[in-house]
């Protein structure tokens, strides 16, 4: 079951991240947006630019997106230990980005992300409104 968490973002750059497993020492951070791409049937990832405190916030980011957060260090025998946290955004706010997790991997949070974003779609239909004039098969001269 995924949580709500809030993280906080100023100026463009997301300022706060999940508490990852960082015992090892860790080497590198980072966090990037993932999404399903049907073209290469696969899953791919934006990684985002470090800002000046935090990660830039792309542009392109949207409601349902997951976005994962990552750790990974190299031990002295050459080992490299990684850890993962994935959410997908629920909503965002003028100070924060609510994310929903975490998930165990990736395919998950895409899978429950894919619920909102259906209902997103579905809200942008137009519903028929009463007094419109039903509409029949044939065509119509005007």
């Amino acid at each position: 079951m995924s949580c709500e968490f809030v993280f906080r973002h100023a100026g463009g750059c997301l300022i706060e991240i999940p508490d990852l497993d960082t015992s090892a020492g860790v080497r590198r951070c980072w966090v990037a947006t993932l999404w399903h791409d049907p073209t290469m049937r696969a899953i791919t990832r934006l990684l985002w630019h470090e800002g000046e405190r935090g990660w830039q916030l792309p542009v392109t980011l949207a409601v349902g997106d997951v976005i994962e957060f990552g750790a990974a260090s190299t031990n002295d025998g050459g080992e490299t230990h990684s850890t993962h946290w994935y959410g997908w955004l629920d909503h965002a706010t003028d100070r924060a980005l609510i994310v929903r997790g975490p998930y165990l991997h990736s395919g998950a949070a895409l899978d429950d992300a894919r619920m909102l974003v259906d209902e997103i779609r579905l809200a942008q239909l137009a519903t028929p409104s009463s007094d419109a004039p039903a509409v029949t098969g044939g065509s119509r001269r005007v």
